[in-house]
């Protein structure tokens, strides 16, 4: 049972209201309109952009999966100094990246280290370089397809970006800002406005994908939910609307050696 119209007092929850999945609203998903305009494409390029070319990492020595995820913590506190182009390389593979394939009638659908509702992979991830060994600063794509890094602006952004996040020093010391955008279509084509659900659980695995490969790099991670919404999509050039900046990741080298906690209530995250 639904709650009634008198109970609703929020968007959030008209919302929620709305896209809960019942019986009776589960047979007409499959008439969901297919119309694929150019939104729905899973792999966004930019052609006429200069584009570097990574190199596919190689997993390398690290902790294990377990000891991985006992040392992640919410790191605030970066150096400044950069981070190498294998680094960069490394997070955004084993975040986005393309890992795997699976065979569907005559189709390969290729499949990312991160899950995504239906393998439609909405999620388009924005690298805002300040400081990484080899390449300038700037605004790049991380074109999935290619593995490579597509140039979009140069120029130090960390000022913008530290306005945009409500003034957050991490933001200024950090060696890359990665902003998560979504390209919703890609997913409301198959689940209606449920997807827009699928859609932010997607920006939410990846980003844990981040900090798990950040920890195993020795590098420090912390996520930031609350920005300027068009300030931020004024700095990619997307519209807001079609595709839309939804969460932000903040990566640097941490001051001293991380302090991960040794025990419940040691050091307490802060939610930011």
């Amino acid at each position: 049972m639904g709650l009634p119209e008198e109970d609703l007092f929020s968007i959030s929850e008209i919302y929620h209201e709305n896209t809960k999945e019942r019986a009776m609203v589960l047979p007409l998903l499959g008439n969901v309109p297919r119309e694929r305009g150019p939104w729905h494409r899973a792999f966004k390029k930019y052609p006429h952009r200069n584009a570097i070319r990574l190199e596919k990492p190689v997993p390398g020595p690290s902790p294990g999966f377990e000891e991985t995820a006992r040392r992640r913590r919410s790191i605030r506190d970066f150096s400044g100094d950069p981070i190498s182009l294998d680094e960069l390389a490394r997070l955004l593979y084993f975040s986005n990246g393309i890992t795997g394939s699976l065979q569907s009638g005559d189709s390969l659908i290729p499949l990312r280290a991160s899950p995504s509702a239906g393998a439609l992979y909405p999620i388009e991830v924005y690298p805002f370089v300040a400081a990484v060994s080899g390449i300038e600063q700037g605004v790049y794509h991380y074109e999935v397809e290619g593995h490579a890094l597509e140039h979009l602006r140069s120029g130090s952004f960390s000022e913008d970006l530290y306005e945009y996040t409500h003034r957050q020093e991490m933001v200024r010391k950090s060696s890359v800002v990665f902003v998560m955008t979504a390209m919703f279509g890609r997913t409301k084509v198959k689940y209606g406005e449920r997807g827009y659900r699928y859609v932010l659980l997607d920006a939410g695995h990846l980003a844990q994908n981040l900090y798990l490969e950040s920890t195993a790099l020795g590098l420090g991670c912390a996520t930031v939910g609350g920005f300027l919404d068009d300030e931020v999509n004024g700095l990619l050039g997307v519209d807001g609307l079609l595709e839309s900046a939804v969460y932000v990741a903040v990566v640097g080298r941490p001051v001293g050696p991380c302090q991960c906690a040794e025990g419940p209530g040691e050091i307490a995250e802060r939610q930011v």
